[in-house]
């Protein structure tokens, strides 16, 4: 191969991981959430499925999230509430009052998750975000995906900037 033919193909590929820079910043990272178990025979998301796995795709592959059950069902609650930024309190608080995540777990404990944890439970997620980005090779910040926001008082609120989609699964 041509000294040529090497650069044109440097050029090429660096095109292609700007190209890809560029999207992400546009429309961020992807995210796909299986749910298993439907009692509703068909109709989407309903209370008693289980959160069973979250997928970062990424150039038309998926790469699995190591989360355990409840830093799943946390992951599913900020994606499906990522339009607004929530406080831990509003975290807890949605998640003990909604049907979904209270029938969706076999742990009672989950259903009265402490404020307090939210913040680790959120390190957790973005430690295997940095995972899934390494083994995907994709270069990125895990704050930017699950962003802290501080309020100008002392709360912070979390919000999941990515794009999700959910597929249901029977088994």
């Amino acid at each position: 191969m041509s000294a040529y033919s090497q650069a044109a193909l440097i050029v090429d590929e660096l095109e292609l991981l700007l190209t890809e820079r560029q999207s992400v910043a546009v429309h961020g990272i992807h995210f796909r959430i299986v749910h298993r178990y439907n009692p509703g025979h068909g109709a989407p998301c309903c209370a008693g499925e289980e959160v069973a796995a979250v997928y970062l795709v990424w150039r038309g592959s998926e790469v699995q999230l190591r989360l355990s059950t409840t830093l799943r069902m946390l992951f599913d609650y900020l994606a499906r509430h990522s339009r607004l930024s929530q406080s831990a309190r509003q975290i807890e608080r949605g998640i003990r009052e909604s049907s979904f995540y209270a029938r969706a777990s076999d742990d009672p404990r989950w259903r009265t998750i402490p404020r307090a944890y939210v913040r680790v439970y959120i390190e957790r997620i973005r430690a295997a975000i940095h995972l899934v980005y390494e083994e995907a090779g994709l270069h990125g910040d895990p704050n930017a995906v699950l962003v802290s926001e501080q309020t100008v008082m002392n709360e912070v609120g979390y919000r999941l900037r990515a794009t999700v989609d959910w597929t249901h699964s029977p088994f």
